[in-house]
């Protein structure tokens, strides 16, 4: 078939869940299907990302469309609608995109992302032009997407990718930050643009059990269909390089990652470093100087984003303090994959199959969490069974061939459910 992908997020570097998901989605497919992946970019930067990408997948159409500042004076003239829904882009992109303040003003944003602003005009132009070409079928990836719903031509099948249920992800926002009535009043409006979004589409893919169960009322259950996404085995790393090394994977970008970083120094990770003696905790990821400073600890290090992460977190326990998000976690598939023990929150492990003492430790409460983490450091066996049994989950559920099995006969399912509401 051929597809067209359309995402908000070039999916290179490596540098964040979201693109790790997509990026092994599409290698494990590239072979079966043609693929054109159109993004809107905002820099040189992302163009020459754009670039690089096309070397890794030689088998896909690979379409960034630079959407900055000058590409959107340069276009043709347009009416006040236009003019007012540019503008309004212009906004959602400096609220979304924006580095965080410095730290001495750093206050975070009192309300969750809005991820349903208009789309760029020459990245709607560029999907114009795709869709002209001729396609099969057009699969659409992340909330800032479901938009696109309403917008493509009826006559084309569409699916969804559901990397995270944005009204999921507003609820617990607004409840872990104790927000206020104009915080409500946001997550109530995107939670209907969510749902009217999502049933412009022929089929919604998620990744869980639970986000499909989440679903339920909205749409017709056999539309949503549950995929996992394909993560690589590791290279059997051997425990005995543990040295009471902890690991934190997540940029700053996303707002969850703050505040489970917020959460880990300030009420965790003090304690871990006073019971387990010359413990280093590694925060890998993008993080700017005003937040190295506002979470710096001793035994603290920033990494910044590294390519392999499969040897930044070697002989490592991955600490997942999450208390806000929805989807999966890309870092705990990671760390299981490559044999690495781990201490999860329920919201840093939902939607996995793994039980509690079987596949990781997962504790909601700061002093509890601090336990299992010391616990694991001072616990080779427990250690080695943990790693062994993500390891075996990892290669029984999200192999890339069970996920390129599963894609693909969702992807007939979908033509299927188009051609008899086109009928």
């Amino acid at each position: 078939m051929n597809i067209l992908v359309v995402s908000p997020y070039l999916p290179w570097p490596l540098d964040a869940g979201g693109k790790v998901a997509q990026y092994a989605s599409l290698a494990c497919l590239r072979t079966d299907h043609r693929f054109a992946l159109v993004c809107p970019v905002y820099s040189e930067k992302r163009m020459s990302d754009a670039a690089a990408l096309q070397i890794h997948f030689p088998e896909i159409k690979v379409r960034a469309v630079y959407c900055g500042a000058s590409a959107q004076r340069n276009h043709s003239k347009t009416d006040l609608l236009t003019r007012s829904l540019r503008w309004g882009a212009r906004q959602y992109r400096r609220l979304r995109y924006a580095a965080p303040p410095d730290a001495g003003q750093q206050k975070e944003r009192p309300v969750p992302a809005y991820p349903f602003g208009p789309l760029p005009e020459p990245f709607l132009v560029a999907v114009a032009d795709e869709l002209a070409q001729g396609c099969d079928l057009v699969q659409a990836e992340f909330a800032e997407m479901l938009s696109l719903g309403a917008w493509l031509p009826t006559e084309i099948p569409k699916v969804f990718i559901h990397h995270q249920l944005h009204f999921v992800y507003a609820r617990r926002f607004s409840a872990a930050r104790k927000l206020g009535s104009y915080s409500e009043y946001l997550v109530k409006v995107m939670l209907v643009q969510e749902q009217t979004y999502l049933r412009a589409f022929d089929g919604v893919v998620v990744f869980s059990d639970e986000d499909k169960h989440a679903l339920s009322g909205w749409i017709e259950d056999e539309k949503v269909h549950v995929s996992p996404f394909p993560i690589s085995g590791s290279s059997g790393i051997s425990d005995k390089f543990f040295q009471a090394r902890f690991s934190f994977v997540g940029s700053e970008e996303h707002f969850p990652n703050r505040d489970a970083l917020e959460w880990l120094t300030e009420e965790i990770w003090p304690e871990i470093s006073k019971q387990v003696p010359g413990s280093i905790l590694k925060v890998i990821g993008q993080w700017g100087e005003a937040s190295r400073t506002r979470y710096s600890k001793p035994g603290v290090e920033f990494t910044g984003y590294v390519a392999d992460l499969e040897n930044a977190i070697a002989g490592s326990v991955m600490l997942v303090p999450l208390r806000i998000g929805s989807g999966i976690r890309v870092k705990l598939l990671d760390a299981m994959a490559q044999a690495v023990p781990a201490v999860s929150t329920s919201i840093g492990c939902e939607g996995l199959p793994v039980s509690d003492g079987m596949e990781i430790l997962i504790r909601d409460d700061a002093a509890k969490f601090t336990s299992a983490a010391v616990e694991l450091a001072n616990d080779l066996e427990l250690r080695a069974r943990l790693a062994t049994a993500g390891k075996e989950l990892m290669a029984r559920v999200y192999s890339p061939e069970q996920v390129r099995k599963r894609r693909n006969e969702i992807y007939q399912i979908v033509l299927g459910v188009h051609s008899q509401c086109a009928s």
